[in-house]
């Protein structure tokens, strides 16, 4: 009988100990992208310190140029006045859309203690996209929602917004920033918004933990 129950005890912890160690549920393409994100993110913050600003700018660069649409993510920030612009001005403002994108997660990402990615399922979306429940899990502290809304481009699946807690489209937030300034300064005067927040983010004066 002692036997019996010595050797159940051992099987529940083992099977305790596989769930604990059981990757984060995913499923189809689209969890693939932000699975592969959330690799590099975890690469990014472990080597944050010794990387610093602009080797973590160069690491996450190819990885969100893969897996971003960010010409896409610049035309919704921008609303009607996307219209207005010369296919120039277009590009320069993806450019610049792109680099603040980049220099907000090289700011964020610069440490690591003990986080980790869990990617919680899909759920379709409308316009045939797919949203990705993902969330970023602190060492200790309660879990933090980044969602992901992906959708089919040329045979591959991109990222078109993110949602912070869940709720939060970062298009939403971009979009009402974007068209004030566009309003009051124009493309010029928005080009040198982005690059202003860009050089705030390289001097560290707005760089935040992952962690807090």
């Amino acid at each position: 009988m002692y036997r019996l129950v010595a050797r159940l005890a051992r099987l529940a912890f083992l099977f305790a100990l596989f769930l604990s160690a059981a990757p984060a549920a995913h499923a189809g393409p689209a969890s693939d992208v932000i699975a592969k994100l959330n690799t590099v993110f975890i690469d990014v913050m472990q080597n944050g310190q010794s990387l610093g600003y602009e080797g973590r700018y160069k690491k996450l660069e190819p990885a969100l140029s893969d897996a971003y649409d960010f010409p896409e993510m610049t035309r919704v920030s921008l609303g009607r006045h996307w219209r207005e612009l010369t296919d120039e001005q277009k590009q320069q403002v993806t450019a610049a859309f792109k680099d603040l994108s980049l220099a907000t997660y090289a700011a964020r990402f610069n440490n690591f203690s003990g986080q980790r990615f869990e990617i919680l399922g899909e759920e379709p979306a409308p316009g045939g996209s797919v949203r990705v429940n993902n969330q970023i899990v602190p060492s200790d502290g309660t879990p933090i929602r980044i969602d992901y809304l992906v959708k089919q481009k040329d045979g591959q699946w991109r990222v078109t917004d993110v949602y912070l807690k869940s709720s939060v489209s970062e298009l939403a937030v971009r979009r009402a920033d974007f068209t004030d300034t566009l309003a009051k300064s124009g493309v010029n005067g928005l080009l040198a918004d982005l690059k202003a927040k860009v050089d705030k983010l390289r001097s560290g004066e707005a760089s935040t933990s992952t962690s807090n």
